[in-house]
């Protein structure tokens, strides 16, 4: 692994982790966050749990309005009717009583009395709430409730509340402080002989069967007696306030409920804890270790995400769509049996994820592209540059060796015509012929190297791989040398003589790469074989051509016909290399190409009857500049296809 790729990987690395950190810290303690967390969670709650039967355990002897307008006063509850409460539930064969009421308070000493010796002397198991908080109950009423409750009945009152909004969410387990005896749940349990969590338990609320039944049998508490016993036979029974104003507690149901169920009474809160206990449902949330793991799942698709680099767009939209569609598979997965997923926090941790790794990373990126499309985009087709961005590893910035296929273009006479023109009409003429030219290189993805006064060098298979160069660099010729005979048409008929654009192509090892002093440098190449392919393009002057091509050409391209010119030995070299002029399907079909494919093979085995063949030829074709050529060479004593040439 290379020391950039892994900086890049160590970088990605340290954003993915201190974004789940960061997201699950952040969610957990910030107040707007949990918040968010709380509201997503209870929307579940409310809306998409599965229905469940009714409890068939625990039934509620509810203390109604209806009750208490039977009394002379409302607060506190009358003592006589709940002795005779009590003792009508032992009666019908109750299994547990629990009463969520705070004795606190004196009222008539009679009734106080009874009930006192009630609660004394029952024999179905029964506990009471109880509360030394000094938030609820002053010395005078803390010291009345411990003379008026046996300690051995006692069980706190205390609900969970969430300090962020006051939602109950909780069932404490009591017995955290001095004198607080164990929670009411906590203690139901106990008396009925089953195991007891002292830990705090995230309520799994009981969700109702139906819209028209609650998940708990509610009865009056003062038409109890007129019930059939069997309703009440070895149940639990607690029995508590539903009064409109007394004993009320947010709950998660309040996001979408504003009935019982969003401001419910103690007593039923109660039961949905004892409730989740016996029925062993665990906790609807995840705990925090699986919040880390969420939000590091979560942090992985972002890196995975940033790892496209298809910019701040695609990165935007591609979490868009992996938020919703977490977000919908977290709240309907919930009703078949899902637990709460963290929603808020996960997405807190891809979306930090992608910024972090934006932040740390984008700004080198983003010099990195600049330069690419500082360096390239003029040079080479848009696609190409699009290609260098997203793989930069195919710019190699030092020298590289590699296959090459070069273009040379050159306007025959262009020095001559310089002198001819005015400076301003020059420049438009020059400028009209290279963007034309340039054009028709970047379509075929070739990189225009530099201009030389008129004359363009372009390069094919760098700085991205073309595995057909040869091919790609051929067509392009063939065009550019179309394009350049309509402009000088064109301007020769508006007085202007511009001349014929000779092209020469050659492919072959050079080294490709930036070339330069430290303030100025190139993207260039090296290497004999571009001085082979600039003479390339020299030599058609000689032959009457305008595109020579070499034998790497040719025998690299196999949809082009081409014409042999000959085994040429150019200057300052020893060897020959064959050239060739590529011609199109119909000029390849013609009588002239069959007759002059025949004459080539007697001069290239020096055929003594080649002379005459070729004078024959000329005969036919005077104006083919190959065939005059070749007839120039005979007249000359020359009966071979090997051309030796004196200059450049």
């Amino acid at each position: 692994m290379n020391a950039k790729l892994f900086k890049r990987l160590s970088t990605s690395l340290i954003a993915v982790v201190v974004a789940t950190l960061l997201a699950a810290y952040a969610t957990d303690t910030i107040s707007f966050l949990a918040g968010l967390e709380n509201t997503a969670g209870d929307i579940r709650i409310a809306a998409l749990q599965a229905p469940q039967p009714q409890s068939k355990e625990i039934v509620i002897a509810a203390i109604t309005e209806e009750t208490v307008t039977q009394f002379a006063y409302r607060s506190p509850v009358d003592r006589k009717f709940l002795a005779d409460l009590l003792h009508a539930l032992e009666k019908k064969g109750a299994k547990l009583i629990g009463v969520d009421i705070l004795f606190d308070q004196p009222t008539e000493k009679t009734k106080d009395d009874a009930l006192q010796k009630v609660l004394n002397t029952m024999k179905v198991p029964t506990f009471v709430s109880y509360s030394n908080d000094p938030a609820i109950v002053n010395e005078d009423q803390l010291a009345y409730m411990n003379a008026f409750v046996p300690e051995p009945l006692r069980a706190s009152a205390h609900l969970g509340s969430d300090a962020f909004d006051g939602t109950v969410r909780w069932t404490l387990p009591g017995a955290d402080k001095p004198g607080l005896p164990m929670g009411f749940a906590r203690k139901a349990l106990a008396m009925l002989g089953k195991p007891q969590p002292a830990v705090q338990t995230e309520i799994n609320w009981k969700p109702q069967p139906d819209a028209d039944t609650q998940p708990f049998p509610i009865y009056p508490a003062h038409a109890l007696a007129m019930l059939p016993d069997a309703w009440f036979a070895n149940k639990i029974v607690l029995i508590g306030a539903v009064l409109s104003i007394t004993d009320r507690h947010r709950t998660p149901m309040a996001v979408v409920y504003d009935d019982d169920r969003g401001s419910m009474p103690g007593v039923i809160v109660q039961a949905h804890s004892i409730a989740q206990y016996l029925e062993g449902r665990a906790s609807p949330r995840l705990g925090f270790a699986w919040v880390l793991l969420t939000c590091l799942a979560m942090s992985l698709v972002g890196w995975m995400i940033s790892l496209f680099k298809k910019g701040i767009v695609f990165n935007g939209v591609a979490a868009a769509i992996i938020i919703v569609l977490f977000w919908l598979g977290g709240m309907g997965g919930f009703t078949y049996g899902l637990p709460l997923l963290p929603l808020v926090a996960p997405t807190l941790s891809l979306a930090l994820t992608i910024w972090m790794i934006d932040v740390l990373q984008g700004s080198a990126e983003r010099k990195q592209r600049q330069f690419v499309q500082g360096a390239f985009s003029r040079y080479v087709s848009p696609a190409v540059v699009e290609h260098l961005l997203e793989s930069p590893e195919n710019l190699n910035v030092s020298g590289q060796r590699r296959e090459l296929t070069f273009i040379f273009t050159d306007i025959a006479g262009f020095t001559t015509l310089s002198e001819k023109l005015t400076s301003e009409k020059l420049s438009d003429t020059l400028n009209a012929y290279l963007d034309g030219a340039c054009a028709i290189i970047l379509r075929y993805e070739g990189t225009v190297d530099k201009f030389i006064g008129d004359a363009i060098m372009s390069i094919f298979n760098a700085p991205v791989l073309q595995a057909d160069h040869v091919s790609r660099a051929v067509r392009c010729a063939l065009e550019l040398d179309a394009y350049a005979e309509d402009f000088r048409k064109k301007y020769n008929a508006l007085d202007i003589p511009i001349g014929e654009t000779r092209i020469g192509v050659h492919s072959g090892q050079a080294v490709i790469g930036n070339f330069g002093s430290s303030s100025r440098m190139d993207f260039t190449a090296l290497g004999d074989t571009v001085n082979t392919a600039a003479r390339t393009e020299g030599v058609n002057k000689y032959f009457g051509t305008r595109i020579c091509c070499t034998q790497s050409v040719v025998d690299q391209c196999k949809d082009v016909q081409f014409l042999p010119i000959g085994d040429v030995v150019l200057k300052g070299k020893l060897t020959g290399v064959g050239l060739y002029n590529p011609v199109d399907a119909k000029h390849a079909a013609s009588e002239l190409v069959r007759r002059y494919l025949d004459v080539y093979a007697l001069l290239k085995n020096e055929d003594p009857q080649a002379p005459d063949a070729v004078r024959q030829l000329y005969a036919d074709y005077p104006e083919d500049s190959l065939v005059r050529f070749h007839y120039e060479r005979v007249q000359a004593g020359l009966n071979t296809n090997r051309v030796v040439m004196e200059d450049k």
